[in-house]
């Protein structure tokens, strides 16, 4: 059954299963016996896919920056927290490629090697310290930049984002602590399958399972928020049903990286309760835990690849590097004209002195050059 240590006993019955890094005696007795030197292996369709994913993700990280720092100019907290997080997010996919392809979890668990049954162990504390980390400061970052389009705002939405922010960081810190201290000491962590270790230490271990099914449940929870945060302050909007549809979906794109949290607590969960098999059904759950670290940097990114593009790869730019929208008047803070939100037209642009037009991130709705909102009025009246 799976180790249930550490656990209240009342939960023992809910959460043990026939699967984890224990196996009892009569499942050890049923494995066949190890091939060191053809074993079944996994291939390289995946880390393929990981690696273009990886180099797409740095790419669109370049354009942003290039967008916010060359272009517009108007770069912000949003883009240091991102630039931090490209770091982590490297080191997660490439740490994921190792461990699917070099360091064990390409294999079957009675296939593993003295030296791979540290590796893996070693590999899965890279992954999921750098998983916490990289998608801990893109969601921030997500959020600062909902709080910068909407600093004009007083109202539960601000508060919301603030709220949001604390959410997503202190789980992440506990976890954190949680996973470095899983055993004491913390090199058993490593040496959890090294039997003479194991018999010369004094070795104790907290729930594994447990926390790592958490960690992957929470992730998911906060990124499925993040993406339902601005969709509730589009729909509060007074604009029509379409519109905020639109909209809605736009952000709605952000669940992608909510199906990738699901699929990862998914396999979690098999991996710890439903399978001894550990190191060949992990396999999966690595793949969705670097794509969604990869999927979110490529989301958080979206508003910034539209100047890019509208810059680069628009075919009605003109020759000095300006495009036509339409004019603008005099803009009202969205704080004070809410209630005529609806009386105006849904065709906005800004021209920063990069000499860049931008579209507005909501139609109907003005993105200044701090990003703050405001409604742009027009002579005509929907």
């Amino acid at each position: 059954m799976a180790d249930t240590a550490g656990l209240p006993a009342g939960l023992h019955v809910l959460i043990a299963r026939n699967g984890g890094l224990h196996p009892p005696p009569d499942i050890l007795q049923s494995w066949p016996l190890p091939n060191f030197k053809n074993p079944d292996e996994r291939g390289w369709e995946a880390p393929t896919v990981l690696i273009i994913v990886m180099g797409l993700t740095f790419l669109i990280y370049i354009a942003r920056m290039w967008a916010r720092l060359a272009l517009t100019k108007n770069a912000g907290l949003d883009d240091i927290l991102m630039s931090l997080a490209m770091l982590p997010v490297l080191g997660l996919t490439i740490s994921v490629i190792l461990a699917i392809k070099v360091y064990g979890f390409q294999w079957h668990v009675w296939d593993q090697t003295n030296k791979s049954q540290i590796t893996t162990r070693e590999i899965t504390m890279a992954i999921e310290l750098n998983y916490i980390t990289s998608t801990t400061l893109i969601k921030v970052a997500i959020l600062v930049f909902y709080h910068r389009i909407t600093r004009t705002l007083r109202n539960t939405f601000v508060y919301s984002v603030w709220g949001m922010i604390a959410f997503c960081v202190v789980p992440s810190i506990i976890f954190a602590f949680l996973i470095i201290f899983t055993c004491t000491p913390v090199e058993g962590f490593f040496r959890l399958f090294d039997i003479s270790w194991k018999l010369q230490n004094d070795l104790r271990c907290q729930n594994e399972a447990f926390i790592i099914v958490a960690c992957a449940i929470v992730g998911t929870i906060q990124d499925f928020f993040l993406c339902l945060l601005p969709i509730i302050l589009v729909w509060n909007l007074n604009m029509s049903t379409r519109q905020k549809v639109a909209l809605c979906g736009i952000f709605g794109v952000g669940m992608i990286t909510c199906v990738c949290g699901i699929l990862r607590t998914y396999y979690a969960t098999y991996v710890y309760f439903y399978t001894y098999d550990i190191t060949w059904h992990a396999y999966h759950g690595w793949i969705w835990t670097a794509l969604e670290a990869d999927i979110g940097v490529m989301c958080a990114s979206a508003p910034a690849l539209k100047v890019f593009f509208k810059r680069y790869f628009t075919s009605s730019t003109m020759s000095n590097g300006y495009s036509s929208f339409g004019t603008r008047k005099t803009p009202r803070p969205l704080s004070q004209s809410r209630g005529q939100a609806s009386r105006y037209p849904i065709t906005t642009s800004r021209a920063d002195h990069s000499g860049v037009h931008e579209p507005a991130l909501f139609q109907g709705i003005k993105v200044s050059q701090g990003l703050d909102i405001h409604v742009e009025e027009t002579d005509d009246i929907i």
